[in-house]
């Protein structure tokens, strides 16, 4: 079985998009990065889904995990890697 995938939705030139991208990349996460810039309506599908517009937003398969400050506590308590085992 597969772990699920990390999806990271961002937009450019956004601060906190690059935080997130470097939190993960400096833990050795593998994620899939998606530019929502150019996606028209994107933000209210986010908003479906997480009850927020903005971003980044970060998503383990279907699972909402949260934007910067939800990741960086994952990731410095280790329950990061215990939402991404199967």
């Amino acid at each position: 079985m597969s772990l699920p995938e990390l999806t990271v939705y961002t937009v450019p030139n956004c601060l906190d998009c690059a935080a997130v991208k470097n939190l993960l990349a400096e833990a050795g996460i593998r994620y899939r990065e998606v530019d929502i810039s150019q996606i028209p309506d994107s933000r209210d599908a986010l908003a479906l889904l997480s009850g927020l517009r903005t971003v980044p937003q970060v998503f383990a398969g279907s699972r909402y995990i949260g934007q910067v400050a939800e990741v960086r506590y994952l990731l410095r308590t280790g329950r990061l890697a215990s939402l991404l085992r199967p």
